[in-house]
């Protein structure tokens, strides 16, 4: 038996701990619900919540702060010097404790409730495990048509430039085992705008299942898009394609 087929009937994989990395910059009004709704989510799981903030100028990490007196399981990581999505997430990933690492928005537009579904597919085998707006059951809510031409083409870039066939590898919201993120680590790149593109590169030819959910709308703050992360994203494609990897497919769970 294959050490894949081995912990896929694994009993103590079904129990455990999630940690879920939430990078932000600026969030201060969204991330008291998003803490909200991840503890009534995984009220049944075993888990941590880290706010990894780039010196927001609206005090989001004070913010968390004070919730974290109130809650053990909230950390917050503050970090100061250069902004990046891409390395607030895989310090948060290598600050983390639990055996699954989890990546999703604070913006609340990525939606908790899938998480137990999500760490359950993780738990049966799957190596990198996906929420994805483009599988059936998935949508990206009340985009208006130029967003979705955005994503669309951005999307068919990452499929066609790198080689991978995720249905939604533009999504920031994914799941991970710990001992994976670790195995590829020092091979990162955080400069990268999409840091699944990253690590799904890296992984070679994981088993990827995407779970479907319905993309939110932004309750509150301003979305970080710019022509300069634009940019950023471009060169990761060409970075990413001149890597030896394998073709990375992903399936609905």
């Amino acid at each position: 038996m294959d050490s894949r087929s081995a912990r896929a009937g694994s009993k103590s994989d079904l129990k455990m701990k999630i940690s879920v990395v939430c990078p932000t910059l600026n969030e201060s009004e969204n991330v008291p619900r998003l803490i909200r709704e991840l503890e009534e989510f995984l009220e049944a799981s075993d888990y941590e919540i880290i706010i990894v903030d780039d010196d927001s100028p609206d005090r989001t990490w004070s913010v968390v702060e004070e919730i974290a007196q109130e809650n053990s399981r909230i950390r917050v990581l503050r970090r100061k010097g250069s902004r990046s999505l891409g390395w607030s997430v895989i310090e948060g990933f290598a600050a983390a404790r639990g055996e699954a690492l989890a990546c999703m928005d604070a913006d609340l537009q990525h939606d908790p409730a899938i998480l137990p579904r999500m760490l359950e597919t993780l738990s049966h085998g799957s190596d990198l495990v996906v929420g994805s707006r483009y599988v059936r059951g998935g949508s990206v809510g009340e985009w208006r048509w130029t967003r979705r031409f955005e994503s669309w083409l951005a999307t068919k870039l990452a499929q066609w430039v790198v080689g991978i066939r995720i249905c939604d590898p533009m999504s920031g919201y994914f799941l991970i085992r710990r001992t994976d993120f670790l195995c590829i680590r020092e091979r990162l790149n955080g400069q990268g705008f999409k840091i699944l593109l990253e690590i799904a590169a890296n992984m070679g030819c994981p088993q990827v299942r995407e779970v479907p959910y319905r993309f939110r709308n932004r309750m509150a703050g301003e979305t970080k898009l710019s022509r300069r992360v634009m940019f950023a994203y471009i060169s990761q494609l060409w970075r990413l394609s001149r890597l030896k990897t394998g073709k990375v497919y992903g399936r609905k769970s």
